[in-house]
């Protein structure tokens, strides 16, 4: 299981820029790994060139939006599910969780 929180107050832009320890990234690695793909396997799966799945497994992830890693994890047959909610008083932030199970 992955958990990552960002606080509320980010914005956009920064949300877009992803980070080098993203959990979405990391479970894509993962699942590649698993399914004993290689990366032009990987690649085809995906959408996208071989060099660009390698900067995932590599961590490079500076070129990449959550919007194109979650898109990623949907062409690997996951559902991605996005709720949102209100957060509780008991909490001074929201939080984004991202949670594989």
């Amino acid at each position: 299981m992955a958990f990552c929180f960002l606080r509320c107050s980010q914005t956009y832009q920064q949300l877009n820029n992803v980070p080098e320890s993203d959990p979405i990234a990391q479970l894509i690695m993962q699942i590649i790994t698993k399914s004993h793909m290689t990366q032009k396997e990987a690649a085809e799966v995906l959408g996208m060139t071989q060099p660009k799945v390698s900067l995932i497994m590599n961590g490079r992830l500076e070129d990449f939006s959550l919007e194109r890693l979650i898109m990623a994890m949907t062409s690997l047959d996951r559902d991605v599910e996005i709720r949102i909610r209100k957060k509780p008083r008991s909490r001074e932030h929201a939080r984004l969780n991202v949670v594989y199970v």
